[in-house]
């Protein structure tokens, strides 16, 4: 008999962390950027639902080829929460999967802008990389940032939380 352990906890506490997160982006988009609630937390919920599964695969990918070792550590604590040996190179991913997280959302709000907002519409669709660098200094992408950096603040709060059991 075959028996596949469905990861529930990871499961629920994702999506609830999910959760979270876009409310607490969309907050941010909704007072800093004028949006309307509806369409801050449209912004919100494209944003953190591409990011997570680029995340999902990319975190896939990296486990198909890291050492075995450190493959039953990642498994364990991801989907059991169980906190083995910590390596540098896991904070080194975790430092990289924030910043990939943020260009991710980045990308997904201007896909968002163009999509959905009428002004967009008149321009360009298309853009190169130093319209893209160009945009890294405007107030959306301080505003994303911020909206991001407090997403995983909540994050590693909860997290904290949850590795000492008080919830």
């Amino acid at each position: 008999m075959n028996l596949t352990i469905l990861p529930l906890r990871a499961i629920v506490s994702g999506s609830l962390i999910l959760l979270l997160v876009i409310a607490i982006e969309s907050f941010f988009l909704q007072y800093r950027l004028k949006f309307i609630p509806k369409v801050s937390v449209q912004y919100a919920t494209v944003m953190n639902l591409v990011s997570t599964c680029i995340g999902w695969i990319f975190f896939f990918y990296i486990v198909s080829i890291v050492p075995n070792i450190w493959e039953k550590e990642v498994v364990a604590y991801i989907l059991f929460g169980k906190i083995g040996t910590i390596y540098p190179i896991f904070i080194l991913f975790i430092f990289l999967s924030f910043f990939i997280s943020l260009i991710v959302k980045f990308i997904g709000f201007n896909w968002c802008e163009n999509r959905w907002n009428k002004k967009s519409k008149n321009s360009g669709a298309s853009m190169n990389l130093s319209q893209a660098l160009g945009q890294l200094r405007t107030p959306t992408f301080l505003v994303i940032t911020l909206a991001h950096i407090c997403s995983h603040l909540a994050i590693v709060f909860i997290l904290f939380l949850q590795r000492f059991k008080l919830i």
